[in-house]
């Protein structure tokens, strides 16, 4: 009787399994097909090739165009001139920079002008017999000679025998002797070459100064020269007289230049080349950096676009008809930021930032 019983529940609740499962697969929903793909949306530029100049931008620090390092030929006492020798302290050409006591240098050049005097007058007794028609002139000379005084010249002997006489007698000996002492003590006192300041001093008065001894440096002021190291590879735009725009270090001032000097050898670590622009200005003084812009070359038929945009250093992308185009192009000249290019058509539409994963024959959607 109960196995009777159990049959119809147990098919009872099979049926009830399947139907469960058929409403359940019903209310099942099939996903959504996508059916459109993702299009990168791009900026672009249009290309206008044009004649741009080659700009070459360098820095470095600017230094006196005339310099003199003042050394001690001499030895002897340093002495107060008219003026504190100290930096920053102006002189005019001619005016004393440093004074060495020569008292005693000079008390012996007197006596060698005096002897050398003594010995002219010597000889006038003999020229008066021998070669009466030099008497009148040595005679002139010997009056002419000072103890105060540089010695004059010699006068001229054309006669060779009377040359020959007064060589004997050890007068141009005696005359180029005394000539170099008077050069020697010239020494003892140095001027400043031209009107400029002093910019070091290692001596004060009283300071015995001994032969080769650094004294100090004096340098013009209002003309200086700002040395660049330029790249070997541009020496080719580079010429003597070409302006050059210079900046202060923040762009709030400008100062107009011009290359003076160029130094064709090249630097074997850099390989780069020294170039010295020559500037003139009461409102600089040395060692200021300065900035400097040189238009070097104008080149034509070209266009100037971020040097990120290049692909693998030869192609960069363009659009035609939504489509990215890979296009050649040659880099003739590069910037720190910016690189000038030929190769690309007038009115091309040239990308405006780097795609990633661009391709060729990519789809995209101008937006700009």
């Amino acid at each position: 009787m109960k196995k009777i019983l159990q049959l119809p529940i147990a098919l009872a609740i099979i049926a009830l399994a399947i139907g469960g499962k058929s409403l359940m697969d019903k209310s099942k929903k099939e996903p959504g097909k996508k059916t459109e793909k993702n299009v990168k949306v791009v900026s672009t530029i249009k290309v206008l090739n044009d004649t741009l100049p080659v700009q070459i931008q360098s820095t470095g620090s600017i230094l006196a165009k005339e310099r003199t390092v003042l050394y001690a030929e001499v030895q002897g006492i340093f002495k107060q001139t008219s003026k504190l020798f100290k930096p920053g302290i102006n002189y005019s050409k001619g005016q004393p920079l440093i004074r060495i006591d020569d008292s005693e240098f000079l008390a012996s050049v007197k006596s060698q002008r005096i002897n050398f005097k003594s010995l002219i007058i010597s000889l006038l007794a003999d020229i008066q017999f021998d070669y009466p028609a030099e008497l009148s002139t040595w005679k002139n000379y010997a009056n002419e000679i000072s103890s105060d005084k540089m010695l004059p010249d010699l006068p001229d002997v054309e006669n060779e025998n009377f040359s020959n006489y007064i060589s004997g007698k050890a007068v141009f000996t005696n005359f180029y002797t005394i000539r170099n002492l008077e050069t020697r003590l010239q020494k003892y006192t140095i001027s400043a070459p031209f009107d400029g300041v002093l910019v070091e001093a290692n001596i004060t008065p009283g300071t015995l100064v001994t032969p080769g001894q650094k004294l100090g440096e004096f340098i013009k002021t209002g003309v200086y020269e700002l040395e660049l190291n330029v790249n070997a590879s541009r020496v080719d735009y580079l010429k003597i007289g070409k302006k050059v725009t210079l900046f202060n270090s923040n762009h709030s001032a400008t100062y107009e230049g011009k290359v003076s000097r160029i130094n064709p050898q090249v630097d074997r670590g850099s390989q780069t080349i020294q170039m010295f622009v020559e500037i003139i200005s009461d409102e600089l003084n040395e060692g200021e950096y300065l900035e400097a812009d040189i238009e070097a070359q104008q080149l034509s038929d070209v266009f100037e676009m971020d040097r990120s945009l290049i692909v693998d250093q030869t192609y960069v992308f363009t659009v035609e008809d939504n489509v990215l185009v890979k296009v050649p192009v040659t880099i003739v000249h590069a910037n720190e930021n910016t690189v000038l290019v030929r190769g690309l058509k007038d009115a091309s539409e040239l990308v405006a930032f780097p795609i990633s994963g661009g391709y060729e024959g990519m789809k995209v959607t101008v937006k700009n």
